[in-house]
């Protein structure tokens, strides 16, 4: 495409023809290929006239839609190229000419400057083709999707894919660039550590929010060396639940959050997006009661009262609660049969019976976590929030609440309910034997002498730890390339054996490998980076809740998090569609997220001390915790204070001790306007007025001068009237 805005072009779609054999798979050099040169696009919409929402649609509406599509996007400005993608689905590639982008950047500084997020004023647009600006391949998605799917009141297009008008566009997405995601996860297989160079790429490529992610798993993975070492020094050298560990981490949790506030606040500046979260667009799907004058910008837009908003999410907490009583009580009762079936029950079937527990979990807890997200997804819909960040952070807060539940419910109950009082089991255990008799025959089962499983709790903490973590990272890496092999090998033998046709699609040669490849893209999921701030905060919070438990975790933890950057490297490149760039200066509701669990991690930490470590692990029987309750809540309250005192000290260190990155911010955004003082001053904007001093007002201010000292020297005489009697 040339890089002029001109007439769309729009060829004849090729037609599509039936075969008895599968189309043939491009070799691996012909995936690699870059598109053709007249294929040259920065995003792809993706029109499709077959999904359920859309299928009855009569053909002429369909293609009504269609042309509406394509003049719309030919009148702004874009070139635009139609491909078949399958059956009643097509692809639109579009490219932005350089005019285009040339204004949407103009108007994105002008955004920046009024609210403070640049600290130079913006440029205006080039309007000769031989000066064309340079920007970054995620400058330049941005703004081309910024521009597509923006309000019109924000300078876009108002393309909101499934939703008003656009129920035609399932998706929009920009197609990866194989030669640099090769290049790229070749790179990070022979580095340790990533540098700035390598955080800047990832910025230039795929936008700050998705650098930003990668800058904190890096941060978070070199601050895991000092607890790691902590933790291999009391596994090996300290008793269990040592104090010393105890304070040494949770110490670090405090420092750890904190210095990453401060390390956040740094890259926003140094990327130049502080300050950007004020300039989130509109969502299309926010509906306003009325219009008013925004209080900032001065400007007419829809308005929706906060306070109808405040009272729909506090409809959250109930909902929550119940979500959370609900889910407490089924991984309760789970519990209860684990506990029963592993060291109680001893009758027919066990060996398969002891899995049950397990399967249960398995299939219920899944099965309620999607169900409260859909519940909670309608919800957060219904508060009508106006920007996409807004959106994002309320329902981000309420699947933490769920996350926080099926992620550590289980260490709970074993450390404050299954062994403080396991001990209660035996005395009961002929009771507890003839009633589950009574439900399930007496030949069922046979009472056998119960037993604590001391190391229940360390050996459920290093499942968590260690072995979830790497089958996760099995299922969340390895096993989607698997599944893609195996269901395009299944697919092969299915059309042989069963002799099902599949589409030719009747391709140009110079296009069909770069067609393939997008056609497969387009059936990728979405990056959802959300996910991955998900799986390392509750990562996080197994360190600040449970490490005392079993040392090792941090050691294990680090290891993960450096396979861990890898794995989502991988991840974005071929498993998911690439993400769209956008802006971000903080990791947001997970910050807070962040804080509460090292609150939380200086109760639990100081309360598994306090109850255990004056109990030996390897007891066979006995009651484990000997600690009194008083003296327990004593330790949990003075825990907690000290947590606070803490924190307030390094927050006030980390304050005293200012960044060089921010000062010098400060320095450029004072330089900067000096600079266009000095430019008014010398362009007779600003004009320096001298005052002449003539020398009739030089006399008129002798004199008044002069009246001046003859009221200070009268004021030497006052006297007190006892003075005066005495004169």
């Amino acid at each position: 495409m040339s890089s002029d805005a001109s007439p769309i072009a729009i060829p004849s779609l090729p037609s599509q023809t039936l075969s008895s054999a599968p189309s043939p798979s491009p070799t691996p050099s012909e995936t690699l290929a870059v598109a053709p040169e007249h294929l040259d696009i920065d995003l792809v919409l993706v029109f499709d006239a077959k999904s359920a929402a859309v299928e009855k649609e009569p053909p002429a509406a369909i293609e009504d839609a269609l042309r509406h599509t394509l003049s719309l996007l030919a009148t702004a400005g874009f070139e635009c190229i139609v491909r078949v993608n399958r059956p009643g689905s097509v692809f639109i590639f579009v490219k932005a000419s350089d005019a285009v982008l040339s204004v949407a950047s103009y108007q994105s500084q002008v955004r920046d400057w009024l609210m403070g997020v640049r600290t130079t004023a913006p440029s205006p647009p080039i309007s000769s083709t031989s000066d064309s600006q340079v920007f970054t391949v995620s400058e330049r998605l941005r703004l081309v999707y910024h521009r597509l799917t923006a309000p019109e009141k924000d300078h876009g297009l108002g393309i909101t894919p499934g939703e008003g008008d656009w129920l035609f566009i399932s998706s929009i997405f920009a197609p990866h660039d194989p030669a640099f995601d090769v290049a790229w996860i070749k790179r990070w297989s022979t580095k340790y550590v990533l540098d700035d160079d390598e955080l800047q790429l990832i910025r230039d490529v795929f936008g700050e929010k998705i650098a930003l992610y990668f800058a904190f798993l890096q941060y978070y993975f070199k601050w895991l060396l000092f607890p790691s070492i902590a933790g291999i020094v009391a596994h090996f050298f300290f008793s269990p639940f040592s104090p010393i560990f105890a304070i040494v981490n949770s110490v670090w949790c405090c420092v750890f959050s904190e210095a990453w506030k401060r390390h956040e606040v740094e890259l926003a500046v140094k990327w130049g997006v502080k300050g950007c979260s004020s300039l989130h667009a509109m969502r299309a799907t926010f509906r306003g009661e009325t219009e008013r004058e925004n209080p900032v910008t001065g400007e007419k837009e829809q308005y929706y009262p906060s306070w109808k908003r405040v009272m729909k999410q506090f409809t959250a907490i109930p909902t929550a609660l119940v979500a959370g009583i609900l889910l407490m009580a089924l991984q309760g009762v789970v519990f209860v049969i684990e506990i029963f079936l592993a060291e109680i029950y001893d009758g027919p079937l066990k060996q398969y019976l002891v899995f049950l527990p397990t399967a249960l979990l398995a299939t219920l807890v899944p099965t309620f976590t999607a169900f409260y997200s859909i519940v909670v997804t309608k919800m957060t819909n219904w508060e009508n929030h106006v920007t996409a960040h807004a959106y994002e952070t309320s329902l981000t807060q309420k699947m933490f609440v769920l996350n926080f539940l099926t992620s550590y419910m289980g260490l709970f109950l074993s450390s404050y309910v299954y062994l403080p009082f396991g001990h209660l089991i035996e005395p009961n255990i002929d009771f507890i034997t003839a009633t589950v008799q009574k439900f399930v025959g007496e030949k069922a089962t046979q009472s056998k002498t119960f037993t604590i499983n001391t190391l229940r709790l360390r050996q459920q903490y290093i499942y968590f730890t260690a072995t979830a973590q790497a089958i996760n990272f099995f299922v969340e890496t390895l096993l989607p390339y698997i599944q893609r092999r195996l269901f395009k090998e299944a697919k092969k033998l299915s059309n042989k054996v069963t002799g099902a046709h599949a589409f030719v699609f009747n391709d140009n040669p110079t296009e069909s490998a770069f067609l393939t490849r997008v056609r497969a893209e387009a059936e990728f999921p979405e990056y959802e980076v959300d996910e991955d701030y998900r799986e390392m905060i509750v990562q996080f919070g197994y360190l600040s809740l449970f490490s005392t438990v079993w040392p090792l975790a941090p050691l294990f933890s680090f290891i993960n998090n450096w396979v861990e950057l890898r794995g989502d490297a991988v991840k974005i490149c071929l498993d998911t569609k690439r993400p769209i760039p956008s802006k971000a200066e903080s990791i947001g509701a997970w910050l807070h997220n962040l804080t509460f669990l090292t609150w939380l991690g200086s109760l639990t930490t100081s309360s598994l001390v306090s109850l255990y470590r004056n109990s030996s692990t390897t007891l066979e029987s006995g009651i484990l915790v000997s600690t009194r309750p008083w003296m327990l809540l004593t330790t949990i309250l003075l825990s907690e204070h000290v947590y606070f005192a803490v924190r307030y000290l390094i927050a006030i260190i980390f304050n005293a001790l200012e960044s060089p990155v921010v000062q010098r911010d400060r320095r450029e955004k004072f330089v900067s306007r000096q600079a266009m003082l000095d430019t008014k001053s010398s362009s007779g904007e600003v004009l320096e007025k001298k005052v002449e001093i003539t020398e009739e007002k030089r006399e008129l201010w002798r004199a008044r001068i002069g009246q001046a000292v003859e009221v200070y020297k009268s004021s030497l005489q006052v006297k007190t009237e006892a003075e005066k009697k005495e004169e």
